[in-house]
């Protein structure tokens, strides 16, 4: 059964459960009227009422509450700054917290200010606990709980498609388990009897085996089965129609497949969502009817465990005029609390491919028409979508020293995928001092922070890793049309373990269209790997132009520190590009201009070509200078075909040499240069890598470290 009461406090960033639930808006409008203090601050606690007046010795019980009191005290007080000071706990949302224009401060030295009181954990949680667990007499070792009655099965406003427990994400029933995966055997498409142009059925073909714990499955069970393929650098989700187990066939409505982008033989893919796929700890399914089924793990008691499923798609939003005459809502900040518990659910047409999984429009917070709101010291956890979106017509934002951690889709998605009028246009959004982790759990192609048609962001001092995809994406426009991804600064980041050898064509930073102005600098990128192709370090993709790419260290990736497919006047400086498996620096397309300058960077390497893909042969325009380039041990290399001497004849690599740089100890990642290094005869220019990622207590340090991270296979 669902329990709404209140939980106590777990550990710092690994918490769930519920609390007081909001009253209705209908029930403040009735008591809103009472009197208020005459003060600049309210309280509220998770014992509070909501019929109190929001002082220490008499806190409100909810957010909302609070917010209509601050409503009062702006109007009373326009200039007065305002402070709500929430007590220790877990206060669970029974509909998403909205703010607008009336919510505002009135300046940035007379903020609203949602605060938690200092060193208390505070969390708004979009979820409620699951109790009542008993032993399941049909299957050993798993227990279940009733979440919804039979007379209630019919209202599907109860399901949900995410579960934590104690704090960690579990799994829905899948097959193979969880990091295993099928390879489809053929796809085959035809259009749907009576459907449009791009309805179809696909038809998948597996090895019969595969489809084994499908045999006996009604068909109600069947269609509540999901299928997820992963192709290149998108994945389909698709419910499945039909099943023949013995033949190995699947088949499933969907959208008319990208030719340059297809599902085909031997995509991973795994089935989901049934209980004869409930066999490994960590497991769970939802029935029809209303039964939770889990598989607990080794270190979990089902008498004392926490369970929460999320209710909320949307924990927070913020609605402020999306024109250009319209009031925005202004100068609010949060400091010190958490959000958790937001859901996702895919929805009946299934899950369509889209880069960077920018089709799924939901976040745990969105913002439209918001300006100079702060987000400090917080945290987004356990959801299944994106933690914030700034979407449409936010400016000068910030979100400080945060938490962003077991996330469905992305991070972060700043402005948006068409280009609107510059006046409404999104921009000049901060995220520093970040820990952005463990995200794409939902929609496994979806990137760590996304920057659309949007200028003069800050991505600073975050980590940002254990991603399926790219870690931060930059422009929204293929070729050289007009974009609005202008002057963006991707710097100081530590960028990691993404792809897994699961997607392809990634990139630590990825980059799409014209970007005059923007810098990606001093990160620190490493295990990028992709399934097939294309796990780049830095990735200047169609049309990206006008970037400056300079301090960098790039190492551990399969394709290439630096890959550009096509572009214009990239600037490629002062870089480490170390360990690629294939060819470290890649270059697709020739075009009449020039697409980049290479100069003042070392590049060693292991394994592999020095220059890779067939731009290099094609007569691609490229300005080398003052580089250098070593073997491990070394062994001899060419240049795309061509000798050291030819090369240079050609008019390549003028100032440039083979040379052992003088790592300290670059088979332990160490690539401090040591005294003499003929780098620096060359013009390198020393950096220090270390100042990459999250700064402050070394506490906020070591939660950034995470990990142990799976080793890409």
């Amino acid at each position: 059964m669902l329990d709404g009461t209140a939980m106590r406090t777990l550990p710092r960033f690994f918490r769930s459960g519920t609390g007081p639930v909001f009253f209705t808006s209908l029930w403040l409008a009735a008591v809103i009227n009472s009197a208020l203090p005459v003060a600049s601050e309210f309280h509220v606690a998770p014992g509070g009422n909501d019929l109190n007046d929001g002082t220490t010795e008499k806190p409100f019980a909810t957010m909302a509450r609070a917010q209509q009191a601050v409503r009062s005290a702006r109007a009373a007080r326009p200039s007065e700054a305002v402070t709500v000071t929430f007590e220790r706990g877990v206060y669970e949302l029974a509909a998403p917290v909205e703010f607008g224009p009336d919510d505002s401060g009135s300046s940035a030295n007379h903020r609203v200010r949602y605060v938690a009181r200092p060193g208390e954990e505070v969390v708004f949680s979009g979820g409620r606990r699951v109790t009542g667990w008993q032993e399941d007499p049909a299957r050993p070792g798993v227990w279940k709980a009733r979440v919804a009655t039979p007379s209630s099965s019919s209202d599907r406003s109860w399901r949900f498609e995410q579960l934590w427990v104690n704090g960690r994400r579990a799994v829905r029933a899948r097959t193979p388990n969880e990091w295993e995966f099928f390879r489809l055997a053929a796809v085959a498409e035809e259009a749907r009897p009576g459907g449009g142009e791009a309805d179809v059925v696909h038809t998948f073909s597996l090895a019969p085996d595969d489809l084994a714990t499908l045999r006996g499955l009604d068909e109600a069970a069947v269609r509540g089965v999901q299928l997820m393929v992963f192709h290149k650098w998108d994945t389909t989700r698709q419910w499945i129609r039909s099943a023949a187990p013995g033949q190995g066939k699947l088949t499933a409505h969907g959208r008319k497949m990208q030719p340059w982008n297809a599902m085909a033989a031997k995509c991973l893919c795994y089935l989901e969502n049934y209980l004869g796929a409930l066999d490994a700890p960590g497991e769970w399914f939802l029935d029809a009817d209303g039964w939770l089924y889990y598989h607990p793990r080794s270190d979990e008691t089902m008498a004392t465990v926490s369970v929460v499923a999320p209710r909320l798609t949307t924990l927070v939003s913020f609605k402020g005029a999306t024109d250009a005459a319209g009031p925005a809502v202004r100068h609010i900040e949060f400091v010190g609390l958490k959000f958790q518990h937001g859901c996702f659910r895919v929805p009946p047409e299934g899950l369509p491919p889209a880069q960077a999984a920018m089709n799924m429009a939901d976040a745990a917070i969105m913002l439209d028409g918001a300006r100079h709101i702060v987000f400090r010291d917080c945290a987004v956890e356990h959801i299944g979508t994106t933690a914030f979106w700034f979407r449409k017509a936010c400016r000068d934002c910030r979100v400080e020293a945060s938490r962003l951690f077991d996330l469905g889709i992305s991070g972060a998605r700043i402005g948006e995928t068409a280009l609107v009028p510059e006046p409404v246009r999104t921009g000049g959004i901060t995220l520093d001092n970040c820990i952005i982790q463990a995200g794409g759990r939902t929609m496994p192609h979806a990137v760590g922070v996304w920057i659309g048609h949007s200028a003069d962001n800050a991505i600073t001092h975050c980590d940002i890793g254990d991603f399926f995809y790219t870690a931060v994406s930059v422009g929204w426009r293929w070729g050289y049309a007009e974009s609005g991804a202008k002057r963006n600064r991707i710097e100081f980041n530590h960028l990691h373990h993404l792809g897994y050898r699961i997607l392809s064509d990634m990139g630590g930073v990825y980059t799409l269209g014209p970007s005059e102005g923007t810098s990606v600098s001093h990160n620190r990128v490493h295990d990028v790997y992709a399934a097939g192709y294309g796990g780049w370090g830095l990735y200047t993709d169609e049309g990206s132009t006008g970037i400056r790419l300079e301090g960098n260290l790039v190492y551990r990736v399969k394709d290439g520190g630096f890959h550009q497919h096509y572009g214009r006047d990239n600037i490629v400086r002062n870089n480490i590009f170390a360990f690629s498996e294939e060819g470290q620096i890649a270059v697709t397309r020739a075009e009449p201009h020039r697409s980049f300058t290479f100069e003042r960077n070392i590049v060693y390497w292991d394994a592999g070509q020095l220059l890779g893909y067939g731009g290099w042969k094609a007569g691609a325009k490229v300005d080398l200078r003052n580089n250098v380039y070593w073997r491990a041990g070394g062994k001899p290399f060419d240049f795309a075909g061509k000798t050291w001497d030819e090369w240079r004849a050609a008019g390549h690599d003028q100032g440039s040499m083979i040379a052992d740089p003088g790592f300290i100890d670059p088979d332990r990642h160490d690539f401090r240069l040591k005294p003499g290094s003929p780098a620096l005869k060359a013009g390198f220019e020393p950096f220090d890598d270390s100042k990459a990622g999250v700064y402050g207590a070394p506490e906020w340090k070591r939660l950034a470290e995470g990990g142990p991270y799976r080793e890409a296979k």
